[in-house]
């Protein structure tokens, strides 16, 4: 995956991104707090997501019959998540461009395999935590 950092406010606040051609709005996560990050390439960032519950698992697979892999914008750094869940445990969806952890629940009903569709309140890209013990 390769990802490019196009613009920032800084961080905590919006940032736009190219992942293989796929430009997204997210929250940064990369920049240090009172330094904005300088645009360009992002090695191995972790993208972790906030998402909406859906009204019902039943209601989230019924909008994605299609079997569709796609991120949609919404406005700001939300998004129209559709894809295939990957993982239960932790729940994970492949979305496309993307593989994101949600941060929900899961259904006992759901299993690896299942398309959803999810409203996405926010999608953090930082970067990955050296190993303890290095600096």
């Amino acid at each position: 995956m390769r990802v490019e950092l196009i613009r920032t406010e800084g961080y905590g606040r919006e940032a736009e991104i190219e992942v293989d051609g796929v430009r997204l709005r997210v929250v940064d996560a990369v920049s240090e707090p009172g330094e904005a990050a300088t645009p360009g390439r992002i090695d191995a960032p972790i993208f972790t997501a906030v998402i909406v519950a859906p009204a019902s698992w039943a209601q989230a697979v019924a909008e994605n019959p299609d079997r569709v892999k796609r991120l949609e914008p919404r406005f700001g750094w939300r998004h129209r998540g559709l894809g295939e869940i990957t993982s239960v445990s932790p729940l994970r969806a492949d979305l496309g461009v993307l593989d994101l952890e949600l941060s929900l629940p899961a259904d006992p009903a759901r299993e690896p395999g299942d398309f959803v569709a999810l409203e996405i309140d926010r999608i953090r890209m930082a970067r990955p935590r050296p190993p303890k013990g290095r600096v």
